[in-house]
């Protein structure tokens, strides 16, 4: 009996003592809970602002981050960066004594330098003085600099030097107050679009009936955020009656459409330009005129309403087209603007033969970065081509700190390289050099001549922070161009991966018409999407696509545009014209296509969700061309859309016809690109099939969240393990030693 109580009183105290432990554990946990709520509002980490684990090695090394706080933050003092890092001596303890130095810098502020002594992970604390937390940047950005400064690397080989990786779960403590949001037109996009770590969203919210204009005036927005965002935006498009309470109060609304139509969500508002029955009471505006108005949302005192509207439809078109030649002119207020006409098209001035960069309006330009680059843009008028002869004289020089033997200036024309000029002692003077410019690199219309430097120290062991190394581009630098009239005009080559070809071939997208179906919001979305995504694509001109309804194309659209066609194919009667063309058409009012040109036709039910693109030459037209994005139910018309404009999709798609299902399972058609244009092709040459490719939009990275019980959990599963083990060996004694076990007589 002694032995069995000795047992119970042993279990009941080591289970008196793994209960005391997870009580604490749960304290400190929940203690740590609480702080990480009351700070977490002021912690910024490098993952939020989209940066991963960055690696410096080597004698000099550095890299910079750059972000955007909210625009309704206010910083105060009290800021901190908490850098993670990790170390690591090749070298062991030699090599420690001899790390090296962290230096940071916070908008151009130093705020502290480390020793680096000790290897392995550790977090480095620095405080930011209220000095430093000005962002110095035109753009308004904040900018982060961390270098490593290791002059001890110059005396071993590159695999012995210290290496330095700075952790994405380093943080910034941003003590703020929010203040309310600027309603100024003149900063728009800002503020629909931060550009901070917190994701910008909008809703572009037309009405329930929208007219042609209407529909227009929020292909043109989108198109026109599309390009101000370069696609970071993250917009939508619904209705009035389809507004969702979550995206009223968590997203920025942007309202298109004639007064009338906008009537049920606008009367509420309290507008500079107040609604009466005529319209929005702006001072001095007219019928026709276009009203811009943008006021703190009454539903989310952290999101803006921006109203796109006017007294007629040629107002709300003036309006949404100003969007897309920013900045916005003030009506007297800076929350207002009246839209009374459009800037007329540039007049196309025929290009000199022989032009300086100072005849365009250029200074002289200084690239301090190692690899620095520089755009020029000219215009080769339509209907001519370069002739042979044509070059460009770059007149340039640089700093003697250079390597010659490594630094270098190169010429590309339209994203080819053309020519390079390596440095020497002679180029350290002012220096002419001649380029000649191949006429199959240029085209008509728009060109890029693109001047790229790449400055090198002469030895590694250079602190190029501290380094004078810089190139000079003059403005005496000139361009020779001869000209001669074009021949045919070549014919183009497109599939489905092209896309955004042949839309964004016009800036202004001019020649671009989306074709919807009436009644069919979803279709409205996903055009205004693709709309975003071609926006970003264009450049310097005032976007002027159009919209029509399926059941009623002009032949003027038809022989004069690209199509874009979005929606249901039951819904889109213009189908019926191109079924000749498609290589999967469709019968009046079906969704599913009666033949696909695909190497293998498989039965398909009826009711599944399926989406189909296609791309043809317009058989009205044979320069013009035909792309649909169709679907058999609202997800598939979805599908089809996020297809196109995600770059890593569309390399999928090699042909004229792609089917997709919602796994994303792609069966492609047996044709394999479409050609355009009168001209035949010559057979000797060949046609590049696909223009520019987009990125994908990057989105924040949200960091990983840890839980702050992992550890204790742990420690909990070890003192179980610990529990059990003891419990077991006692019981092993006990039975070992209990009585019955004993020989009698002992």
């Amino acid at each position: 009996m002694h032995m069995a109580t000795l047992f119970y009183r042993v279990c009941s105290f080591i289970v008196l003592i793994a209960l005391l432990g997870g009580i604490a554990d749960a304290a400190r946990a929940q203690e740590n809970d609480t702080t990480s709520q009351e700070s977490e509002s002021d912690i910024v980490t490098l993952a939020q602002i989209g940066a991963t684990d960055q690696t410096l090695s080597g004698v000099f090394d550095g890299t910079r981050y750059l972000f955007s706080t909210p625009a309704n933050w206010n910083l105060e003092s009290g800021a901190q960066l908490l850098l993670d890092v990790a170390a690591f001596f090749p070298l062991g303890d030699a090599q420690q004594r001899l790390g090296g130095f962290l230096e940071v810098r916070f908008n151009r502020v130093l705020i502290g330098t480390a020793e680096l002594t000790k290897p392995g992970e550790q977090r480095l604390t620095f405080n930011i003085p209220d000095q430093a937390l000005i962002p110095v940047r035109s753009d308004g950005r904040h900018e982060l600099d961390v270098a490593l400064d290791n002059p001890s690397g110059c005396d071993v080989t590159p695999s012995e030097r210290t290496a330095i990786v700075i952790r994405e779960t380093s943080r910034f403590v941003l003590p703020h107050t929010l203040t309310p949001l600027s309603t100024d037109l003149r900063n728009l996009p800002r503020p629909i679009f931060q550009g901070s770590f917190e994701p910008d969203q909008a809703t572009i919210i037309v009405p329930d009936t929208p007219s042609l204009t209407d529909l227009q005036a929020a292909m043109t927005i989108a198109a026109s955020f599309g390009r101000l965002t370069d696609g970071r935006l993250q917009i939508d498009l619904t209705t009035v009656q389809r507004l969702s309470p979550q995206a009223r109060t968590g997203r920025h609304l942007i309202l298109v459409g004639s007064h009338t139509g906008l009537m049920p969500i606008v009367r509420n508002l309290a507008l500079p330009a107040a609604l009466n029955d005529k319209g929005f009471n702006a001072p001095g505006a007219m019928d026709d005129d276009g009203i811009l108005q943008m006021i703190v949302s009454p539903w989310n005192a952290e999101r803006v309403v921006l109203l796109v509207s006017g007294g007629s439809e040629a107002g709300v078109a003036k309006a949404a087209r100003a969007l897309s030649a920013l900045p916005v002119r003030i009506n007297g207020r800076p929350d207002l603007a009246v839209v009374r006409d459009l800037p007329a098209p540039p007049v196309e001035v025929p290009l000199a033969i022989d032009q300086r960069l100072s005849d365009l309006g250029l200074e002289p330009r200084v690239i301090r970065d190692r690899t620095g680059t520089f755009d020029l843009r000219f215009n080769l008028p339509a209907g001519q081509q370069l002739d042979e002869g044509a070059y460009f004289d770059l007149t340039f020089n640089h700093a003697a700190t250079v390597d010659f033997g490594q630094s270098s200036v190169s010429i590309g024309l339209n994203g080819v390289p053309v020519g390079s000029v390596r440095f020497s002692d002679e180029t350290t003077r002012v220096t002419t050099s001649r380029i000649m410019l191949p006429p199959s690199a240029a085209r008509s219309g728009a060109n890029i001549l693109t001047i790229q430097t790449n400055l090198a120290p002469r030895s590694l062991c250079t602190d190029t922070r501290a380094a004078d190394l810089w190139a000079t581009i003059w403005p005496e630098s000139a361009l020779h161009l001869p000209m001669k009239p074009s021949t045919a005009e070549p014919r183009r080559t497109f599939n489905l991966s092209s896309y955004p070809l042949p839309f964004t071939l016009n800036p202004s997208l001019t020649t671009t018409a989306f074709v919807v179906p009436q009644n069919a919001p979803i279709a409205w979305n996903a055009a205004a999407l693709l709309a975003f995504h071609i926006g970003r694509q264009t450049r310097d001109a005032v976007l002027q696509p159009i919209v029509v309804f399926a059941d009623n194309v002009p032949a003027d659209v038809r022989t004069s545009r690209d199509l874009l066609i979005v929606g249901r194919p039951a819904t889109l009667p213009i189908l019926a014209d191109l079924s000749d063309a498609l290589p999967a058409p469709f019968d009046p009012g079906s969704d599913t296509p009666r033949s696909v040109d695909t190497p293998v036709v498989y039965r398909v039910p009826p009711d599944a969700s399926v989406a189909y693109l296609q791309i043809v030459t317009a058989p009205w037209n044979p320069e013009r061309v035909v792309v649909a994005a169709l679907g058999s139910d609202d997800a598939s018309i979805d599908q089809a859309m996020l297809m196109l404009i995600d770059p890593r999709q569309r390399t999928r798609l090699t042909g004229t016809l792609a089917i997709i299902d919602l796994q994303q399972r792609v069966t492609l058609g047996n044709g394999r690109a479409i050609v355009t244009g009168p001209a035949p092709m010559p057979a000797a040459t060949a046609t590049p099939v696909a223009g520019p490719v987009a990125q994908p939009t990057a989105q924040p990275v949200q960091p990983t969240s840890v839980p702050a019980q992992n550890a204790s959990s742990n420690n909990n599963m070890l003192l179980l393990a610990v529990l059990v083990a003891a419990i077991i060996g006692i019981g092993a004694v006990v039975f070992w030693r209990a009585p019955w076990r004993r020989p009698p007589g002992t």
